[in-house]
């Protein structure tokens, strides 16, 4: 079972709330002949229970994820269409649309656009598409091959999408006509995050796409 660490900001606050409740008390009982140590001790016990009160209300505001919309939030949608451009290739175009749904802009600086080959497939390929999947066995997690890949690279500040915004990228793809299904897959990143090919960090979206009614 996983340890759940304390975090160190947490931890101050609890620790001088424990001093807190043990010494005032104390401090009270050895110095009942004092009336201006009693009205110390009221003023700093009045104190400490308001950054109480406080300090349990931003414990509870994170704990309950309050301020999470002050995270970017961006929502992809593919539209996709296709049609034959000859009598050996078929032309696959993907609107890619993203909408802003937090209540910060996202500045997208970093995006892959990528066609993975579904079907058809011989046996010998799906065979060894079985035996490189992940140990997790998760069928999303077969690596298709990919026919084409395309990578969105921008300036900071050059594509913001606002808040509540929409905004729409469009890509083309040319396959084999003998292509009956693919997997288009969409990753953007926001210029907070620090982005590889390795270490992707942002929104990203796969849609599987059969190519019917080829005339």
């Amino acid at each position: 079972m996983r340890r759940r660490r304390i975090r160190p900001a947490l931890l101050l606050p609890g620790l001088l709330l424990l001093l807190a409740a043990v010494s005032l008390p104390l401090l009270a009982l050895l110095l009942t002949d004092s009336g201006k140590a009693r009205e110390l001790a009221a003023v700093a016990q009045a104190s400490v229970t308001a950054f109480a009160i406080l300090a349990g209300g931003l414990f509870a505001a994170y704990k309950l994820e309050v301020f999470r919309d002050f995270e970017p939030h961006l929502t992809i949608t593919h539209d996709i269409s296709h049609r034959p451009v000859s009598d050996s290739y078929i032309h696959i175009s993907v609107s890619v649309t993203l909408h802003n749904s937090s209540r910060v802009k996202v500045d997208i600086v970093d995006g892959i656009f990528r066609l993975y080959h579904v079907a058809p497939l011989s046996d010998e390929q799906v065979e060894q598409l079985y035996l490189e999947m992940p140990e997790s066995g998760s069928i999303l997690e077969l690596e298709w091959p990919v026919i084409s890949e395309s990578q969105l690279a921008r300036g900071e500040g050059e594509t913001y999408v606002e808040p509540g915004e929409f905004h729409q990228e469009t890509i083309d793809f040319i396959v084999s006509s003998d292509t009956k299904s693919v997997v288009v897959y969409t990753f953007l990143g926001d210029s907070r995050y620090s982005i590889t090919l390795q270490g992707q960090r942002g929104w990203d979206l796969s849609s599987v796409y059969d190519i019917v009614n080829i005339s």
